[in-house]
């Protein structure tokens, strides 16, 4: 009679199943090492960005990245990783040898920044009102109202806060997220000149107005109308900083 063969030992099926956990393992460890980075890279782009756009780095200084660093708390790769997507935004420029340079916008600047969103917003704007859904209105709906409160109560930095709301929840109508980006991108720039000392109650409560007229034309759902209103709102606005630019240049 033939003899039965040995089964085979199930040792190499175990030493294979514990390489795969042990891999499993490493690109799980791998993961979260990525995220932590990613995470830090936001909070070094979100918190230098903020210090731009308020102007608490001042406009034309130079920092480095050692500074800036020991300032946020966070390692010199995520923070050199946030200087690098705040340069494609325009806000600062990465000088070899030299450091940071905080971008020195003029108000001319701004104007051109202006003059480039009215090619741009009025599109998007128009693409919202044909898909904004219903919690896009009611979100914009919300904002209108806390903006009036807060030109009640004169809080020009609320107000900054919700204006910028208010955009980015159009721009999240729209559901391009190229747009979205490309318009963000150039509000996040123009937005500096909230911190400048040429806005008064009386410019706040203008572009209320012009809100509530986008608002009323998106609602309504016509594209053509919704393009219209950000178009006034665009105008006025590059009027207000053009009669700026005239009484500096007529004082000086």
């Amino acid at each position: 009679m033939a003899r039965k063969k040995p089964a085979r030992s199930q040792k190499p099926r175990r030493k294979t199943a514990a390489r795969g956990r042990h891999s499993v393992i490493s690109a799980a460890g791998a993961a979260t090492l990525s995220n932590a980075k990613l995470s830090l890279t936001e909070r070094a782009y979100a918190e230098i960005r903020r210090r731009v756009i308020t102007l608490a780095f001042r406009p034309g200084e130079f920092l480095n990245e050692s500074m800036i660093c020991a300032s946020l708390g966070i390692g010199r790769t995520p923070v050199h990783e946030a200087l690098h997507r705040l340069q494609l935004e325009g806000l600062v420029q990465i000088v070899p040898r030299k450091g940071v340079m905080i971008r020195n916008d003029s108000l001319n600047d701004v104007v051109a920044l202006i003059e480039t969103r009215m090619v741009v917003e009025p599109a998007g704007m128009a693409l919202a009102a044909e898909r904004a859904q219903l919690s896009h209105l009611r979100s914009l709906e919300a904002l209108l109202r806390l903006a009036r409160q807060a030109i009640k109560q004169g809080n020009r930095a609320a107000y900054m806060v919700l204006d910028a709301e208010f955009h980015n929840e159009i721009v999240r109508a729209t559901g391009n997220s190229v747009l979205a980006d490309v318009i963000r991108m150039l509000h996040q720039r123009a937005s500096r000149i909230w911190h400048l000392q040429v806005w008064n109650e009386a410019d706040l409560r203008q572009t209320q107005v012009e809100h509530e007229a986008i608002f009323e034309a998106l609602k309504s759902g016509n594209g053509d109308s919704t393009a219209a209103a950000a178009r006034a709102h665009l105008t006025s606005l590059r009027g207000r900083i053009q009669d700026v630019v005239s009484m500096k240049n007529a004082a000086e």
